[in-house]
């Protein structure tokens, strides 16, 4: 074999090894979209899709009804988690900070900073557009006012790494609870920002909790694998769901009457139709 032909295997060797590291690469901006530790599930009201947030690459993915995945938003955000739509926006807790995202553009449109803030987990909003957010690593609630961009802080021996929470509309009280051992469902009064417990549990490592329509209650728990239903009545606890491994923040969609559980561990997204 002459040198010439030696020179031309090289360079056809070496653009092979080329046109493989551009496909890698165009795949994993391209490819197609993957839950990696979904967290948080929100509707956004102006494109018809769920939103997924994925602490494990900072990606927030849409869902259209049936099933497939697309890119949301892949840049500006490193862990988002709990996330709340108030169209046209939607606001993504983010380590210490809010991110206030154009759901038509699709892109941040400001970021408001949390003073005091470590892990920032579930965002809920009440009827008056103010939001709430837990911190589970500061073992506070803070309060956000969008509009101002004035953030409150709230701390109580009862918050011990205090994760979901949901809007009690009728009680005007937001519900949390604690990723914690014999976790209680604590309730916030909106009026007067006094927390208590509204009802104990056994049960370890609360991630998520929300309300049907009818206004039963659901948690869910990492330490028994399991989701939790309080009926209407409120006098006792059902197991409604078991063998739910690592159910992060549970998500009631009123449109399908769903209840949409991330499996934070499993990456994977599931729906359960509410009787």
């Amino acid at each position: 074999m002459n040198k010439l032909s030696k020179n031309r295997i090289i360079v056809i060797l070496a653009a092979l090894v080329l046109i493989l590291l551009a496909i890698l690469i165009l795949g994993r901006i391209f490819g197609p979209a993957k839950l990696n530790k979904p967290e948080s599930i929100a509707f956004d009201t102006v494109n018809g899709n769920l939103l997924i947030s994925n602490v494990g690459n900072g990606k927030i993915l849409s869902m259209d009804d049936k099933g497939r995945l697309k890119l949301f938003i892949g840049k500006g955000i490193k862990n988002p988690r709990g996330m709340k739509v108030l169209a046209p926006y939607l606001f993504v807790a983010d380590k210490t900070q809010l991110h206030v995202i154009d759901l038509q553009e699709k892109k941040i449109s400001q970021s408001i900073p949390v003073e005091g803030a470590k892990m920032l987990n579930d965002v809920e909003s009440d009827r008056y557009g103010k939001l709430y957010v837990t911190d589970t690593e500061a073992d506070r609630i803070f309060i956000v006012n969008p509009g101002t961009r004035q953030v409150q802080s709230i701390s109580s021996p009862l918050l011990k790494s205090p994760n979901g929470l949901v809007y009690d509309r009728p009680r005007n009280q937001m519900l949390i609870v604690c990723f914690s051992k014999g976790s209680p469902i604590l309730a916030l009064d909106l009026g007067t920002n006094d927390l208590s417990v509204f009802k104990e549990t056994l049960y370890d490592n609360l991630d998520g909790i929300a309300i049907d329509d009818l206004g039963r209650i659901y948690i869910s728990s990492w330490g028994e694998n399991a989701i939790y239903m309080i009926p209407q009545e409120q006098n006792r606890f059902i197991q409604w769901k078991s063998a739910v491994n690592s159910p992060a923040d549970i998500y009631y969609h009123q449109p399908t009457n769903e209840l949409l559980v991330p499996l934070f561990e499993q990456n994977r997204i599931e729906r359960f139709k509410v009787e």
